[in-house]
């Protein structure tokens, strides 16, 4: 072998593995790319489905404060018809009373 075909081989060698090398530094920047890509992805989906279990348990706890509103309102309703039911009674022997008391009055 000449000089001239050796210093061509190893040329030809320092070229090959150039290359390799460009082939292996682009390969490593598509897998960070895709793993970059491939976790936004993640984090979009993570933070959409945390949104969903939020909004989720927002209307649970809504439906449960309105559940709880009702029976409080229910309750109270309950409470003032006896009230009303107690006083209506109490408004004809009011009104005996104070008819009784006017009379008494009239007649002294």
């Amino acid at each position: 072998m000449t000089r001239h075909e050796i210093l061509s081989k190893i040329k030809q060698a320092e070229a090959d593995a150039q290359a390799s090398i460009e082939r292996a530094q682009q390969e490593r920047d598509k897998r960070i790319a895709d793993a970059t890509a491939e976790a936004t992805n993640i984090v979009r989906t993570a933070e959409a489905e945390a949104q969903q279990y939020f909004e989720k348990r927002l209307a649970d706890a809504e439906k449960g404060v309105q559940s709880k509103k009702q029976a409080i309102i229910d309750d109270g309703m309950k409470k003032v018809n006896v009230m009303k039911s107690g006083a209506s009674g109490k408004v004809n022997a009011a009104v005996e009373h104070l008819l009784k008391e006017f009379m008494g009055l009239l007649h002294a």
